[in-house]
Order: C-alpha cells, then structure tokens, then sequence
C-alpha cells in the first residue's frame, strides 16, 4: 500500500476539506478525492463523513489516524538522522582485504584515520577469497590487479613486490639455493585453499611441485610461523616479511614479481564522504610505504 494514501488522509483530517488539503500538498482537488476514495477500498472501510461543510472522521478514521500520525513521526525522526549521513565524517566502513596485508599493514592505518575521525567504525574482511563490492559485500577493497569492472571505481594505488624467503635455521639445514634449478631440492610452505588466481599461489606453483610443498596454512601468521620454525622456504609479499632479522631473501634477481596495488570502491559510494576520505588518506599512506611495499629497505 502505498504511503501516499496515508498523506492525503493525514491532510484530509487535519485541514478537514479536500480543498484546504490539496493547498497543502500542493495538488489538485480531485487528486486529493481520488486518493481518499482508493485508501477506503482497499481498506474496505469508511474513514470520513461527508458533510456539506467538510469531512468528519469516522470511529475507523479516528482510530488509523492516531497510529498514522505515530509513523509520520517515526519517519520524520529517521529523516532527519539520515540527512547528510552521507556528507558526514561518521558511520560504518566495510573493508575487504587479504589476511596478511589487513593485518601487518592497513590495521595501524585505519586506527591513525580513526584518530582524526573518532566516530567512524570498522568492519575488516580479511580473507583470500574475493568479496563482491557490486553486491555491496564491502565498500571498499584491495586488489592486486585491476578487476575492470564496470560498476567500480578504482585507483591505482602503488606496486607490491614478491620474494622468495627463508629462515637462518632452515638454510643452515637445507643450504641455500643459488639458482633457481637448486629449487627443486628444497621444501616449501604454501596456502592450504583460496581462489584458483590468487597470484602467490599460481607464483609457487609455477617453481615447485606439490610434493615439495610440506606444509600448507591459510593465515599468513601460521606462515611466518612455519618457515621461522625451518620448514621451508616461502613466497612472500614484501611487506609481511618480519624486519628482525630472522629471514632472508633468495634469489632476488631471479624472483622479484611485481604486481599492481588497487584501491576500489562501488560507483555509488565515491562521493560519500567517508569513503573519499579514506581513499585519499590510504592513498597518501601508500606513496608513503612505495618503497617498502617494493623491498626497498630489505
């Protein structure tokens, strides 16, 4: 039912003639009579008297206008807690992102960024498996590559680089590789499931057999975990490789993959602006962080 019924009838009680309701809503008479008539068929109830000097509210009329007039408030109370929601520095962000990157790198970000804006809050998705902004599963996301989709917007936000780790302990047992043929003599951690291009995965595969890889995870904390314990070699991106000392990169100038960073979010959310501003924020923190998501300062 639609709520333009309701209107008329609120207008219809409250001015007590079609006329003076019509003035109102800026209509015409008949517009205002017509919407009367069809809100009582579908009611199949009476709800004015008609009387030659205006319309009198029935007992039925008396009654639905008492809990009508309850959900105008209702309505008007929400409208008001909504203006501008959109254009205000509060409310909830949905963030998708892979597990290691949320964790080591975008978490201290978006705790600066709620620094600077306290009432805005946070729902981080962490998980290889990719979320669908267009269902609006999140409202922003990272990306390694552009998706091309059309209801996206995106920007290119830097370059990651990828490397081939190990920990001293492992190294001393197993010995280094010197080339990538000495690969084939050396164990491997990997992911335990995630999407068929999930691009570290389709890298392992690419330099190792299945056999080789012996032990298989599906957070990078259990990763780091693993090879720290020397139970192989891993591929990772720079950025989550610790900086204490414990690991060390292998052949860096066979393997040194480099793949685009993107940020995205939905068409529809570009100008709201809490998600501009975290884009613009996370993107300065990107040109920031370039080198170090690059292994600049291995």
């Amino acid at each position: 039912m639609s709520w333009d019924h309701y209107r008329y009838f609120l207008a219809v009680a409250e001015t007590g003639t079609l006329s003076a309701a019509a003035r109102q809503l800026s209509v015409s008479q008949p517009t205002v009579g017509r919407q009367i008539t069809e809100l009582e068929k579908e009611l199949k109830t009476r709800l004015f008297e008609r009387a030659s000097h205006g319309y009198l509210l029935t007992p039925a009329g008396q009654q639905i206008r008492e809990t009508i007039e309850k959900v105008a408030v209702n309505l008007l109370d929400a409208e008001q807690q909504i203006r501008g929601m959109d254009m205000s520095l509060s409310g909830l962000i949905r963030f998708s992102a892979t597990e290691g990157f949320g964790s080591y790198w975008l978490t201290p970000k978006l705790a600066e960024f709620q620094e600077r804006h306290p009432n805005i809050q946070f729902e981080l998705m962490l998980n290889i498996s990719v979320v669908d902004l267009r269902r609006r599963e999140a409202d922003m996301a990272l990306r390694l590559a552009n998706p091309k989709v059309s209801d996206l917007i995106g920007r290119q936000v830097g370059r990651a680089g990828f490397g081939l780790y190990g920990a001293h302990s492992y190294l001393e047992k197993k010995g280094t590789p010197a080339t990538l043929v000495d690969l084939a003599h050396h164990d491997f951690i990997g992911w335990q499931e995630g999407p068929d291009n999930f691009i570290l995965s389709a890298a392992l595969e690419k330099m190792t057999t299945p056999a080789q890889i012996k032990f298989r995870c599906n957070t990078v904390a259990a990763q780091i975990a693993a090879v720290s314990s020397g139970m192989g070699l891993f591929l990772a991106p720079h950025y989550l490789v610790p900086r204490d000392g414990r690991f060390i990169r292998l052949l860096p100038t066979e393997i040194d993959q480099k793949v685009d960073m993107w940020l995205l979010t939905h068409r529809d959310l570009v100008n709201v602006r809490r998600i501009r501003a975290l884009l613009d924020f996370l993107y300065e923190k990107f040109q920031s962080d370039r080198q170090m998501f690059l292994g600049g300062d291995q």
